[in-house]
């Protein structure tokens, strides 16, 4: 164990900012913080890891290798430092040092991680038999089994003895063990290394007839033209290792540990440049840290040519959004809908984006344009007539709206954010009361502690005049959403229409407290001068004059 920090005069403040970073996720502001503290007391431990850490999670393993070393010159022994070392003895391909390293306990700490990285070792150094031999000790274990196979199938790979290779990956689908897509196309690597091209056509065909991706296409054409796929995705014993450490940083991540994650996701890219599932993770891990500068660096360096391209776009775009950069992030769906245009959640996204920037119009478009890829009787396309039906609302074509809501509750029945929606704009328009009545009843009876369905039931008895029922719900939905304007507005009306004028003025008061939309606004401000009744004459007069104009 650590002892406490000391400081040199005058450092412990960079340290407690360079701490205050770090719980941040502000990397770039922690490792200037600690490399100032550093810069002046080389000896300070403390100071060392947490610069070792940011820097790694930054992906900065090369500059992080003199902390590392001076770490390990003052006698300690620390996870991250071992591991930036070794990361660089592994880059070099200096596998002797890497065996030391392991024989001196300069490993993780984690034994089947240490174990792991001990095969590779061997594997990196030509000691493939060896390799192999511990690894089959391994995977005699009953709780190592699956991982042991998998690198064994590996090893055997990059070692060239692909039908030992296909035989372990044949192996693991058999135990029911779970295959990604990744050791898919790893085992096709393989065969058609091994010229078994006839066999990687069937495996092709078995995971992936009805895919269709660059990456795909392109091993295909490999396939059918009987010649190895380049580049590889595992030919070293460095590809062999980011393995290792991909594997530690999605365990790591269903923790939320998003620090030590994106140090072990950026390591696994480090070792295997190409690694794309390390660099999409590496950006979600920043995401959820709000480094959206290098989340949005991070999702542009996946290639076009990546199967996960899409993702990363998708997310290149939430990172842009959440960063205040809409128009950027507007421009990057556009972009993937026009590249991928068959990609119902490219066209999705960019129709969800464009309506929460009410440009209703657009946003149908991009709806459209999803809906059109889907067949309209799939239930999950639910989501896309509701989501066209509000737009169509928010731009005033009630008729393409309702057909919309209609046919999403058709596909799915009874959604009590569909019957809500529909029901509210009923009863704002005045059109079908009871249908509307009976619609929000069933939303309520779905989700009962839902603030927006609630007012929405007490408002439909407001306007089927049944203020003494509607008094309950509004003032549950109320307790609810106690800061939300509209919900507090509605309870002033109805406070105003059973007589308790004065609670009803507190409660439009309230409302303007919280906000509201301009209208809204003004509307609870001329409610306040003159009463209801008038700003209801008011409204009723103006439609009666709309209407006469209109002939």
């Amino acid at each position: 164990m650590l002892g406490a920090p000391s400081f040199a005069e005058g450092l412990a403040g960079s340290y407690l900012a360079g701490r205050q970073a770090s719980l941040d996720g502000r990397l770039d502001a922690s490792v200037q913080y600690f490399s100032k503290v550093v810069a002046q007391d080389s000896a300070n431990i403390m100071a060392l890891e947490q610069l070792i850490l940011a820097q790694g999670a930054l992906g900065r393993f090369e500059q992080a290798l003199p902390a590392a070393q001076a770490f390990t010159n003052q006698g300690a022994n620390g996870q991250w430092a071992n591991l930036v070392v070794i990361a660089n003895a592994a880059k070099s391909q200096n596998y002797s040092a890497l065996s030391r390293l392991l024989q001196e306990q300069r490993g993780i700490g984690h034994p089947l991680i240490d174990d792991l990285i001990e095969a590779w070792s061997l594997a990196g150094s030509g000691d493939y038999e060896a390799a192999i031999a511990k690894l089959k000790a391994l995977s005699e274990q009953d709780q190592e089994r699956g991982l042991a196979n998998y690198h064994l199938a590996l090893i055997y790979k990059v070692s060239g003895d692909y039908q030992a290779a296909d035989d372990r990956f044949d192996a693991l689908s058999k135990d029911g063990a779970q295959v990604t897509r990744r050791a898919i196309l790893i085992r096709l690597e393989a065969l058609m290394q091994g010229g078994q091209f006839d066999q990687a056509d069937t495996i092709f065909d078995r995971f992936f007839t009805k895919q269709s991706d660059p990456e795909l296409d392109r091993l295909k054409a490999d396939i059918a033209a009987k010649r190895s796929p380049k580049p590889l995705l595992m030919k070293t014993a460095e590809d062999g290792l980011a393995e290792v450490f991909f594997a530690v940083a999605q365990i790591l991540n269903q923790e939320q540990k998003d620090e030590y994650s994106l140090f072990h996701a950026q390591l696994a890219q480090f070792l295997s440049a190409k690694y794309t599932p390390a660099a999409l993770l590496s950006a979600e891990i920043l995401v959820a840290m709000r480094q959206y500068d290098l989340a949005i660096e991070a999702y542009r360096a996946i290639a076009p040519a990546s199967a996960l391209f899409p993702l990363a776009e998708l997310g290149r775009a939430d990172a842009l959004r959440d960063s205040g950069e809409t128009e950027a992030a507007i421009e990057v769906l556009r972009g993937l809908s026009r590249s991928h245009d068959k990609l119902v959640p490219a066209h999705q996204a960019l129709g969800n984006l464009l309506r929460n920037q009410e440009r209703y119009d657009e946003a149908v478009m991009a709806y459209t344009a999803a809906l059109d890829l889907l067949n309209p009787t799939m239930k999950n396309a639910w989501r896309l007539f509701y989501a066209r039906g509000m737009a169509n609302e928010r731009m005033g074509d009630w008729p393409a709206a309702e057909q919309d809501f209609r046919q999403a509750l058709a596909l799915q029945p009874d959604h009590p954010q569909v019957l809500n929606y529909l029901g509210y704009s009923l009863v704002e328009k005045r059109q079908k009361l009871d249908e509307a009545l009976a619609m929000i009843q069933t939303a309520v009876d779905k989700q009962p502690e839902s603030g927006y369905i609630v007012d929405s039931l007490g408002w439909v008895f407001y306007r089927l005049g049944r203020f003494e029922e509607a008094l309950p719900h509004l003032e549950k939905a109320a307790e609810l959403m106690p800061i939300d304007p509209i919900v507090n507005d509605h309870l002033g009306d109805v406070f105003w229409e059973v007589g308790r004028k004065r609670e009803a003025v507190f409660q439009w008061r309230r409302a303007l407290s919280f906000d509201p939309e301009e209208a809204d606004r003004k509307r609870i401000l001329r409610k306040l001068e003159v009463g209801l009744e008038r700003v209801l004459e008011e409204e009723a007069e103006a439609l009666l004059s709309t209407a006469n104009q209109d002939g």
